[in-house]
């Protein structure tokens, strides 16, 4: 007998009402269940439009949500939050002062063979958890600006004191990047792709491919809290304002939020500040792939400035979980979950995932609808303001800590499923076994192998990462203590930028909309 999906074996193995049902039917029962076409519709509804948190649209992805969980069967129950947080970009603005004024784009560019790329709900370029300033400097070129290339630069005698700092991304978390350049006495920071890490050096840029043309930003949140959620109620939900508990919240001065103006921008606009500067040439490792030998100082006939005015307020978001009741353990969770919230459309990170998790609920439904109830209860979330510090499933977790610590026997991630077709997974350690053995049940698209063969590169075993941080796991995992697992298929991406949408994913992604209900199969 094929061994049972992941998802099979923790809630369907031996627990099913009727005890003399076959397994193997069961698992044929649920891979029948399984309409490939719904993983597409739900993509495209999903990803219509720009979603960040805190913004209409977003609330409309709520409500479809909402919607598919309810109709497939599931108690849907929202549970909405008041956070501190940027829900807007604010006023920036970027421009080389010296020796020629030259203002730098913020935003990628429209491109005629995606026809998403022009919508009017697109922002550019930001970070939020910014600090607002209004700088003019000399530059620094700080490598992807971890604690050692700082290091690097002061044992080289160079000094960023009241400079603007230039990191590439990568190395480490933006936010540190941040942090790190503040520490050291940078005015500001200016981050950008390098096409060494992800652009034409590694293949086609977008459109002809899928890595960043010279236009692409990544954004993302710079918030270096000790502890992931909401910044003002840490380790308590951040509950509605307007509700009838309320909950001590911290100053903002409290929390230690950048003080710092700090911008992304495109390696094209990068290259042009960085091939004006004028210092020594970089140490080889810090080389990137722009055209020119880079140098760590601008020089003094270089200025740049960068203005940042970015109001941080109370933003209502909220989580839509699903829940599909156990007949004989409800009080047995099972819970899967995806944030939904992007910085753009979103198509790989995230809403691979949650149109993954979508048709997920619908084929669970139908099992349901036929008699295959399970014992334990299945939960499937949705979490809002991920992107801006883990905030959704965080504050949910805190505020159903007890219960979770009781109830919950497996939280597994799927924050962009699918942006690409290799795929990989982390977990604790009492889920590793369970996943290698659920791979081999599930033929691998594009290929003729399962994907335990596919995954596993013609080792004994696949390679399995220990879980990090960086998702919405973590407050599962290292809060409350539940197994957990993260996983999906990747590849390169758009990642963070205004490309990444349902054209991008169509044309370089999965074109046949395979890996979707393949992931959903395990």
């Amino acid at each position: 007998m094929k061994k049972l999906a992941i998802l099979l074996t923790l809630i369907l193995t031996g627990t099913l009402n009727a005890q003399e049902t076959n397994l193997s039917q069961i698992e044929k029962e649920f891979n029948a269940a399984i309409d490939a076409s719904r993983f597409k519709t739900h993509l495209q509804e999903l990803t219509e439009r720009p979603h960040v948190s805190g913004s209409k649209t977003n609330e409309v992805v709520q409500n479809y949500m909402s919607s598919i969980m309810k109709t497939a069967g599931f108690e849907v129950k929202a549970y909405p939050y008041d956070v501190f947080l940027p829900s807007t970009p604010g006023e920036s603005f970027i421009e080389i002062v010296t020796p020629n004024r030259q203002t730098l784009t913020q935003q990628e560019n429209v491109l005629k063979e995606d026809p998403f790329s022009s919508d009017e709900l697109l922002w550019k370029g930001w970070n939020s958890f910014s600090g607002s300033g209004d700088v003019t400097a000399e530059v620094v070129y700080v490598n992807y600006g971890t604690r050692e290339d700082f290091e690097k630069l002061k044992n080289l005698g160079i000094s960023i004191e009241g400079k603007i700092a230039i990191a590439r991304y990568g190395g480490n978390f933006r936010g540190y990047k941040a942090k790190f350049a503040e520490t050291n006495g940078a005015a500001g920071l200016i981050i950008y792709s390098d096409p060494k890490d992800n652009g034409y050096t590694r293949g086609l840029a977008y459109p002809e491919g899928p890595y960043f043309n010279s236009s692409a930003i990544q954004r993302g949140s710079l918030l270096t809290v000790d502890f992931t959620g909401d910044p003002l109620t840490p380790y308590q939900p951040a509950l509605p304002l307007d509700g009838k508990k309320k909950i001590k919240r911290l100053d903002p001065s409290e929390v230690g939020l950048h003080s710092i103006p700090v911008l992304p921008i495109a390696y094209g606009e990068a290259q042009k500040i960085m091939s004006k500067m004028q210092g020594d040439p970089v140490p080889l490792a810090w080389q990137g792939g722009l055209p020119f030998t880079y140098r760590l100082e601008g020089g003094s006939e270089l200025k740049v400035r960068i203005k940042v005015d970015q109001p941080i307020n109370f933003t209502r978001v909220a989580n839509i979980v699903g829940t599909l009741k156990g007949s004989e353990f409800p009080d047995e969770w099972i819970i899967l979950g995806c944030h939904f919230d992007a910085w753009g459309f979103g198509a790989t990170d995230p809403n691979s995932g949650t149109a993954m998790l979508l048709s997920l609920s619908e084929s669970l439904g139908k099992l349901a609808a036929k008699g295959y109830q399970p014992k334990r209860s299945i939960m499937i979330a949705h979490w809002d303001a991920e992107e801006h510090g883990v905030i959704g499933s965080s504050e949910w977790v805190e505020q159903l800590r007890d219960e979770l610590q009781a109830k919950a026997v497996a939280y597994m991630n799927f924050d962009g499923g699918v942006s690409g077709k290799n795929f990989g997974a982390s977990a604790s350690p009492t889920l590793k076994h369970i996943i290698t053995e659920a791979s081999k049940s599930v033929d691998y698209p594009y290929t003729d192998q399962s994907l335990f063969e596919f995954w596993s590169k013609g080792e004994n075993q696949p390679t399995i990462g220990n879980l990090g941080g960086g998702s919405d796991h973590i407050a599962f995992y290292m809060h409350v203590g539940v197994p957990s697992l993260s996983g999906g298929a990747g590849g390169p991406t758009a990642y963070h930028s205004n490309y990444d949408s349902f054209h991008y994913y169509s044309t370089f992604v999965d074109p046949e909309f395979q890996m979707g209900p393949t992931i959903e199969k395990l």
